[in-house]
């Protein structure tokens, strides 16, 4: 569905240049979809660009597969480098066939991201980390976040809003 999809308006604009692959929830959840994915569009599209975002849990385990497909560009998304603070974030992670809460799953989660930015670095890949600014939570932390990841050489670092409502379940 999704190749359809994308060869539709790629047919309906011919000045397309960059497929981004965001997926409900994160791409590299199920990675050999979103690969295979790839892989079609680039045989019926070889002069896009393609681009992969993530929240960075599984992204360690997948940069060769990323560069090996020639993508060019991921976005990590990425709120937390303090673990105390990254627990108030995520409730729990879904990482080695287990669902784990509470500060282990924020240290898991902030290892992983900062490995897995490192890694599409020296990979050549461009990475762009997106931040929640979360009023009370990690307003005053996001330099710090900026800080680490500019370090690791992400080459933007973009930081928007938390816009939330409590009756849509965001507390």
């Amino acid at each position: 569905a999704a190749v359809q999809r994308a060869l539709s308006v790629a047919a309906r604009m011919p000045e397309l240049s960059v497929i981004g692959i965001a997926r409900p929830g994160d791409a590299l959840a199920d990675h050999r979809r979103t690969f295979e994915t790839v892989a079609r569009l680039k045989d019926k599209l070889p002069d896009v660009h393609y681009c992969l975002s993530t929240n960075g849990l599984a992204l360690p385990d997948h940069v060769d597969a990323i560069r090996g497909l020639d993508v060019r560009h991921v976005t990590v998304t990425m709120n937390a480098i303090d673990p105390e603070i990254a627990e108030r974030i995520y409730a729990w992670i879904f990482f080695d066939h287990r669902r784990i809460a509470g500060i282990e799953a924020a240290r898991i989660l902030i290892e992983r991201q900062l490995e897995g930015i490192s890694q599409l670095v020296a990979a050549k890949v461009l990475v762009k980390v997106n931040s929640v600014l979360i009023p009370g939570i990690n307003d005053t932390h996001l330099e710090a976040v900026h800080a680490e990841i500019t370090r690791r050489g992400a080459f933007l670092h973009n930081v928007v809003p938390l816009i939330s409502d409590p009756a849509h379940g965001t507390h």
